[in-house]
């Protein structure tokens, strides 16, 4: 099941596409907070509910990623949120005052949620026959991915400051919308 799998060019820039997303997604369910806290000076009681909201941000745009992919379909809706996430990602510290920070935050997270889903249906769909294996490659993947964009977002935030971590994993989210957007497949749509 791995070779078939790792053999088809659509389902490695999916699992590609989905490592770089979620790497990027580090930014918002990480980093925000702190950033709002440092450079805004929110008390933490505040901190908590916008963070409470970012989660439910992320919760509707995952509930209705299904209008979306059935709209659109699996690639072209996976594509768009993952370039809106990545720009929303970079614009949230770059935003000059707390209430557009917080604004950006949560259309972030609503555009991630709405990503998640769709990636996932994408992904999920690359090869039919061995959708259980895939499911666990994705689910690999994304955790890795998580763990680097934790891992690069340290390094880069100590040198760089926010600006510099937003930029780069919001980048991040971008290249992942490039990858599946030219070397991705949706086999439902054929």
């Amino acid at each position: 099941s791995f070779k078939g799998i790792l053999s088809n060019r659509s389902a490695v820039a999916c699992l590609i596409g989905d490592t770089l997303r979620s790497a990027a997604f580090v930014a918002i369910v990480l980093y925000a907070i702190s950033f709002i806290r440092q450079r805004f000076l929110v008390p933490t009681d505040l901190a908590s509910i916008i963070l409470l909201i970012g989660a439910l941000c992320y919760a509707l745009g995952s509930i209705v990623s299904g209008r979306f992919v059935t709209r659109f379909g699996r690639k072209s809706s996976t594509v768009i949120t993952a370039l809106l996430s990545g720009i929303f990602t970079v614009s949230f510290v770059y935003a000059p005052i707390l209430w557009l920070s917080v604004l950006l935050i949560f259309v972030a997270s609503w555009f991630y949620g709405t990503l998640a889903s769709a990636a996932n249906s994408l992904t999920l769909e690359q090869v039919p026959r061995r959708r259980g294996t895939m499911m666990s490659m994705d689910s690999a993947v994304i955790n890795l991915g998580s763990a680097f964009g934790t891992v690069v977002g340290g390094p880069v935030l100590l040198s760089f400051s926010y600006e510099g971590l937003g930029s780069t994993l919001g980048v991040m989210c971008i290249a992942a919308a490039i990858v599946i957007s030219l070397l991705a497949a949706d086999p439902t749509r054929t």
